[in-house]
């Protein structure tokens, strides 16, 4: 029994750094609309997906608290709201029948006004087309918390949440590609759909990395260090490991 048990251990301890499952393409893009909407429409798309069910429609409705005479007030109320039928896209790519595939949706199926005497609401419904993709995002709100402007900061900020209980994560060059969204992209079958960008290790570094380290660090919730733990021949990178730490959160006051 001693040995058996020993060797589950090994086994254990051996366990491939980055086994876990990462996000399709199409749920990175997702992902990262979701976490790139400003705080006011993020928050209304919140709203919706905790109305969103297997057989509920995505609807809410709220009083319009201001008056047409408070024309100021009102327009700073509406505008974000408006935006997201007007002006925000929830873009995302996906790959079929050998090619890869950019979808642009707007957010909202309607905004419908209602009056009632001096009384004024508005009933927002989401686009009851993209069921799919509110199940993936509200599968995922609780990583998609901070608005980072860099795609690259955005989806390592998306996998770092997602292991900030553990602490510490080590990845391959090939998984932290995967990450960054920095891979090829092939179809089900193999086919070769779109080649990755930023071919070498120096340019995923300089262009990708070090810019999402510096602006998650700068801007998030969260403080994020790596160690380049695995060296091959001519102390070639070959896997790096993040410490993850949770940010403690500022004393109000303090500068």
């Amino acid at each position: 029994m001693k040995r058996k048990d020993q060797t589950r251990e090994v086994s254990k301890r051996k366990t491939p750094p980055d086994w876990e499952p990462l996000p399709t393409v199409e749920e990175q893009g997702i992902l990262e609309s979701f976490s790139k909407l400003p705080r006011t429409e993020r928050d209304i798309i919140r709203q919706l997906l905790e109305k969103f069910g297997p057989q509920q429609a995505a609807v809410i409705r709220f009083r319009i608290p201001f008056g047409t005479k408070e024309f100021s007030e009102r327009r700073k109320f509406l505008l974000p709201i408006y935006r997201l039928i007007r002006y925000h896209r929830l873009v995302f790519d996906s790959i079929a029948e050998g090619s890869l595939r950019s979808t642009y949706l707007p957010w909202l199926e309607s905004i419908t006004h209602i009056k009632a005497g001096e009384q004024e609401e508005l009933e927002l419904k989401l686009n009851s087309n993209c069921a799919e993709i509110w199940r993936t995002l509200k599968e995922h709100l609780d990583e998609s918390g901070v608005r980072l402007k860099s795609q690259y900061s955005t989806r390592l900020y998306q996998w770092a949440k997602h292991h900030l209980a553990v602490g510490y994560r080590r990845v391959s060059l090939a998984t932290l590609r995967k990450v960054l969204g920095l891979e090829d992209i092939r179809d089900s079958s193999g086919k070769l759909v779109q080649e990755a960008p930023l071919e070498g290790w120096a340019a995923v570094k300089q262009r990708a990395l070090d810019h999402a380290l510096r602006e998650i660090n700068e801007h998030s919730d969260i403080s994020l260090q790596v160690e380049f733990t695995g060296r091959g021949n001519y102390r070639k990178v070959q896997s790096l490991g993040f410490r993850i730490t949770a940010k403690q959160p500022k004393r109000k006051g303090a500068a």
